[in-house]
């Protein structure tokens, strides 16, 4: 859970810092990005469809279907003698 919420901290600061620089250049107020940073953070902390942290049997099966390990069959060890 700890992720989560330094992620949404972290979008909190860039969508507020975006926003508000983009508010600025069109000459509206800046809160306005304070607003979309927020928005943006409660969205990522939400995550209301688990679309970016994906939670419980899910995470595991989808993990298990993506990785095929297949070993290499072992070469004999040469000592040199």
């Amino acid at each position: 859970m700890s992720i989560r919420i330094a992620s949404a901290v972290l979008w909190f600061l860039a969508g507020s810092g975006l926003a508000g620089g983009i508010a600025l250049q069109l000459g509206l107020n800046q809160s306005i990005g304070l607003v979309v940073g927020a928005a943006w953070a409660a969205f990522i902390l939400a995550d209301p469809k688990d679309l970016i942290w994906r939670v419980g049997k899910r995470s595991s099966r989808s993990i298990s279907g993506l990785v095929q390990v297949e070993r290499a069959p072992e070469a004999p060890l040469h000592t040199g003698i």
